[in-house]
């Protein structure tokens, strides 16, 4: 038997009472943290080998993003907000957030319940992020714009 263990990097000492953010330092609105949540609930109670991936995607996001109440969203995809990204380089889509999704899908929806909608969430204009796609594939996935709702 071995007796090698794994070494782990140390933290440094936080002192008392100091917040501490995540390592991106990232945030999401409270409310679009609270639908992510929920969508992560669905995505377990499904079982679906597709859900799987969905819910990778989104553990990750809730846990690299915080909930902040006053989030500045100016540049920030939102629910609700349409959002203008390109995938690997190829022409710009614009495309409306939302996170209840009727079936039978809209042209121009993205649900955040989908791959590409919990990708987007959360992040800003200029930000290029990895999209798993449902064959396993991975992307580039860019944002461009972004319109919040009046």
């Amino acid at each position: 038997m071995s007796s090698i263990r794994p070494i782990r990097p140390s933290r440094p000492e936080t002192p008392p009472g100091t917040k501490t953010r995540s390592c991106t330092g990232s945030i999401l609105p409270e409310a679009d943290y609270r639908h992510l949540r929920h969508h992560l609930n669905q995505c377990e109670n499904t079982g679906k080998p597709a859900s799987q991936f969905l819910s990778q995607v989104i553990l990750r996001k809730l846990a690299t993003r915080e909930p902040a109440p006053d989030a500045d969203t100016r540049d920030l995809v939102t629910g609700g907000c349409h959002v203008v990204y390109s995938v690997d380089r190829k022409p710009a889509v614009t495309g409306l957030l939302v996170h209840r999704a009727r079936s039978g899908g809209v042209s121009g929806v993205i649900p955040v319940s989908s791959l590409l909608g919990a990708t987007l969430i959360g992040m800003r204009v200029g930000q290029r992020a990895p999209l798993l796609r449902k064959d396993g594939t991975i992307a580039t996935v860019s944002v461009l714009g972004v319109i919040q709702p009046d």
